[in-house]
């Protein structure tokens, strides 16, 4: 029998959806302390995505993969085989991550579909569910590889040729198992739930984030060549130390965001001496850099000023140097129409929130471009993600997925 109903009138089956993400959770599983790993196109990865169809098709909905392995999950509309309203964000994680991060928006978002089933609600238009791969970045660069491919601000072809620390390409991991599809499904419009992964929310004492924009996102892979040496009979003022160098870049950086300033962040987050000896002056460094910041000129103006660092460090440290950015991900406004419907979501479910942009970087960054998107947030305990001590209280889980609901719905226009 079907129904019409307004979103904001209707509730997710929250015991269903906290299940799932407890089923879920135990692919990759290792334990409290270690978390869950289920780095992209690993056999952990596979499993989650194993997971994902399954529950698809369990549910008789129409599984869409193409060639980059992104998954979508689809529920027909009225209106036939339009561009589908798509929710969605990842499942895999980075090293020894927590239950929600990506996680909670793809199975938020196949709990919207289910709800709209068990109520018996059509739609205008097709709504969709979407697992992307290779979000996180972790074991391959670009992160967000999956939406970059579908956004076409990546070739597939180059993304095909991109390698992990072990020499294996990302078209190797395509290939095997038949990890790539052959469908092609273009969002009409992309709502992404997430949890915040940041304190804000929980310092406040709000319960969603209705998100304006994401902060631009550049990474670079770099090498300082120096000069191994014995560590005791070697001067200090004879040395060509690429730690230090790599030491004296990472300080550098971090005083460069701080000048540009608004939020502006750098990190140094790998560096990795060669030889790695304690009583060896390192010949090499090999390290990453991760700049982020909101403002368009800011951001721009950072990647230059970082790469004129990394050059006269090099120099004062006596060192040869190689540089290559692997990400460059723009700042994005998102949709106002869809921010503004994410706030009424908010509103009229009668939850506090504000409005803010995120620090971190998401799928819906990349679609953002090509298609209406939006984001919302709800809480993490402690402003902590990327951690086994990742955690967003059920509560808050249920409610992010209700917003979810209205937005959606209001979206795909119940018939």
């Amino acid at each position: 029998m079907k129904r019409t109903a307004r979103g904001q009138d209707l509730v997710v089956n929250g015991p269903r959806l906290l299940q799932s993400l407890e089923r879920l959770g135990r692919i990759g599983w290792n334990g409290e302390e270690a978390g869950i790993t289920r780095l992209a196109f690993s056999d952990e990865d596979r499993q989650a995505r194993q997971f994902f169809l399954d529950e698809l098709a369990a549910s008789g909905y129409v599984c869409r993969i193409d060639a980059a392995g992104n998954i979508f999950g689809v529920r027909p509309g009225g209106e036939g085989e339009n561009a589908p309203i798509t929710m969605g964000s990842h499942l895999d994680t980075v090293h020894q991550a927590g239950p929600y991060d990506g996680a909670y928006g793809v199975l938020a978002g196949l709990e919207v579909l289910r709800t709209l089933d068990d109520l018996g609600i059509a739609t205008r238009h097709p709504l969709a569910v979407a697992n992307f791969v290779n979000e996180e970045g972790a074991r391959f660069q670009p992160d967000m590889m999956g939406s970059m491919i579908l956004s076409g601000a990546l070739s597939l072809e180059e993304a095909r040729t991109k390698r992990d620390d072990a020499g294996i390409s990302v078209g190797e991991e395509l290939d095997r198992d038949g990890y790539a599809g052959t469908d092609r499904v273009a969002p009409g419009k992309y709502l992404e739930l997430h949890v915040e992964q940041g304190p804000i929310l929980e310092a406040e004492d709000l319960q969603i984030g209705v998100v304006e924009g994401v902060q631009g996102i550049a990474w670079w892979q770099g090498f300082f060549l120096g000069q191994a040496a014995h560590a005791g009979c070697t001067p200090l003022v004879l040395r060509k130390d690429a730690l230090l160098g790599a030491a004296d870049l990472a300080l550098a950086v971090r005083a460069l965001a701080e000048e540009l300033g608004d939020g502006s962040v750098a990190t140094m987050g790998r560096c990795a001496p060669e030889p790695d000896v304690i009583n060896v002056v390192p010949g090499g460094a090999r390290f990453t850099l991760d700049f982020r910041s909101y403002d368009p000129e800011r951001f721009e103006r950072g990647k230059i000023l970082v790469e004129e660092l990394v050059r006269s460090v090099a120099f004062r440290n006596g060192l040869e140097y190689r540089l290559e950015q692997v990400t460059n991900a723009l700042p994005v406004r998102f949709d106002p129409t869809l921010v503004a419907l994410v706030e009424q979501g908010a509103r009229e479910r009668g939850c506090t929130y504000r409005r803010m942009r995120s620090g971190a970087g998401h799928d819906a960054q990349l679609l953002a471009p090509v298609c209406p998107a939006a984001m919302l947030f709800i809480p993490s305990v402690g402003g902590v993600s990327h951690t086994p001590k990742e955690y967003s209280a059920p509560e808050d889980l249920v409610r992010g997925a209700n917003v979810l609901l209205a937005c959606a719905l209001a979206l795909a226009e119940p018939l």
